[in-house]
């Protein structure tokens, strides 16, 4: 900006020292009139496109402050992580004006990128450490790009397959408050002034930033708080997760009256105990591993399943009423009484006993749970490996 400030300038003063020479030449009276006119009305018209080009500056930076004050009173209403992702991924891509914008999260259990948001195109999933993005994150570094496929690191494969060139690129790695990287935040394609193809610059890279730190932030907080609701051992939702879950969506006047049907399982391993003093702790964590894995490969769509503590797990079952959430009870006890778990070449058989009830939403979520609980003492002082749901 300053260098076009300085060339402007100097424009100006070549044309100035041009004139000034012929009227130093010039002795004849109407024509130094002449050559006075026409430096007049180059200083004139020079000094007009210069406020011409000013004012689309200030205009330029207005709009760009109204789009920013949009987004920022979007975010202050929004409580979904994911609108909120999208609106500060829209966001970034409005301050570096590109054609695409997208905000990946690095998934270390499956070793691989995806992202969020991605603004005009749908998810993408790439392995870990591939292509401009893996650059970013592995190496914890920004990477402007202005021909990318000239650069080892680009992805053309990937590219092709989205079937959109890419011309021009902008990643930035997103941490977290600890400075550990948990993301990047990309920007394809810059557009210039003209809505041409253009090139990303330093001030592209300063502007970015304000979205990448916000992303970071919201990331991080929406990683906490998922890994406050989830049990680390089996990666079930825990206690407090199932509360949450239930006061947002079941114990709130506004959506109590319209809960469709919904269910409650109660299960428990049978002489967990006997598992523990027989293989060890460890095998007893492998057993609940094991349970964990088969809850959650034969859960519906809508269903939700918990451990509740120790060896009792708990399944919410929306959409189901109780004879339906009872063959399930009922299916699950057939497949873990089938079933082996294998732990330092020891198959492990076990067994578990189940209670089911309907969920009465005239009760708090603590109520219900209790008297699924009941069904469930009466499965295990009826012999175990049962399911009560009367």
């Amino acid at each position: 900006m300053e260098m076009k400030k300085l060339t402007t300038a100097e424009d100006l003063l070549q044309k100035l020292f041009n004139y000034m020479e012929q009227l130093v030449a010039e002795k004849e009276h109407d024509n130094t009139i002449h050559l006075l006119t026409e430096l007049g009305q180059t200083l004139v018209n020079d000094i007009r496109l210069e406020i011409t080009m000013e004012m689309k500056k200030i205009t330029a930076a207005e709009d760009l402050l109204q789009k920013i004050f949009y987004y920022m009173n979007q975010l202050a209403g929004e409580k979904d992580f994911y609108n909120m992702i999208r609106l500060l991924t829209e966001l970034g891509q409005t301050l570096v004006n590109a054609d695409r914008a997208s905000f990946w999260y690095w998934d270390t259990q499956r070793k691989q990128y995806w992202t969020i948001a991605a603004l005009g195109s749908d998810r993408i999933t790439v392995p870990e450490g591939s292509g401009i993005v893996g650059a970013s994150i592995s190496g914890n570094e920004t990477i402007l790009l202005n021909d990318p496929k000239n650069d080892p690191r680009f992805d053309v494969n990937t590219s092709e397959m989205a079937n959109y060139p890419v011309q021009s690129m902008l990643c930035m790695p997103v941490t977290d408050s600890k400075g550990r990287v948990i993301g990047a935040y990309q920007a394809l394609n810059k557009i210039d002034e003209e809505g041409n193809a253009g090139n990303f610059d330093d001030r592209d890279l300063l502007r970015l930033t304000l979205a990448a730190v916000y992303c970071g932030k919201a990331l991080e907080s929406h990683i906490l708080y998922t890994e406050s609701h989830m049990d680390a051992l089996t990666g079930l939702q825990n206690r407090r997760g199932f509360f949450d879950y239930c006061w947002e969506h079941f114990e709130q006047e506004e959506v109590g009256d319209s809960m469709s049907s919904v269910s409650l399982i109660m299960c428990d391993i049978d002489f967990f105990k006997k598992v523990n003093d027989t293989y060890g702790h460890n095998a007893g964590d492998a057993v609940l591993v094991h349970v964990a894995d088969t809850l959650r490969n034969t859960l519906p769509p809508q269903c939700h399943a918990v451990r509740w503590g120790g060896e009792e797990f708990v399944l919410l079952l929306e959409n189901m009423n109780l004879e339906q959430a009872a063959d399930h009870a009922e299916k699950i006890r057939q497949k873990i009484e089938k079933s082996v778990c294998t732990f330092d070449k020891q198959d492990i058989h076990i067994t578990m006993s189940f209670g089911v009830k309907q969920w009465d939403s005239e009760k708090t979520a603590a109520v219900n749970i209790g008297q699924v609980d009941d069904r469930l003492y009466q499965a295990k002082t009826s012999g175990r490996n049962r399911v009560v749901s009367q």
